[in-house]
């Protein structure tokens, strides 16, 4: 998992950490009536992020290819037009998704263990049905 958060975060830093080309992108999306305006910064304190960066940029591949190869770029989105690479970042997506929503479940107040309990259980048969 380690190449493919390390390529997103690259990626994401590379439109997010030069002003102009942030604007660039911003009023590129735009432009396209995208149905999001910006890609998501990650950090690491917040775990969580992580879902939600690879979530935004994986419904942003298209626009973000076509971002780079409008600037001439293309060698910044290359990953994304590997298929092979394509799948382990969808599964990744996927997964992180789902970590989202069980560690999203497992907290609130008036949560009894045997409902956090189910939610973990629940989890694994996921996590089993995932490897199979």
């Amino acid at each position: 998992m380690k190449p493919v958060l390390d390529a997103v975060v690259k990626l994401v830093n590379t439109i997010r950490s030069r002003g102009l080309t942030h604007r660039q992108f911003r009023d590129f999306l735009q432009s396209v009536q995208s149905e999001y305006s910006d890609v998501l910064y990650y950090t690491k304190v917040r775990w969580l992020s992580a879902g939600c960066v690879f979530e935004r940029v994986w419904q942003l591949k298209d626009d973000i290819v076509s971002f780079f190869h409008e600037k001439q770029c293309s060698a910044e989105c290359e990953m994304l037009e590997d298929t092979e690479w394509l799948s382990d970042f969808a599964f990744f997506t996927d997964l992180l998704c789902h970590m989202n929503n069980l560690n999203v479940k497992m907290q609130g107040k008036n949560q009894f263990i045997d409902d956090i309990w189910a939610h973990l259980k629940a989890f694994k048969l996921k996590l089993n049905l995932f490897a199979g």
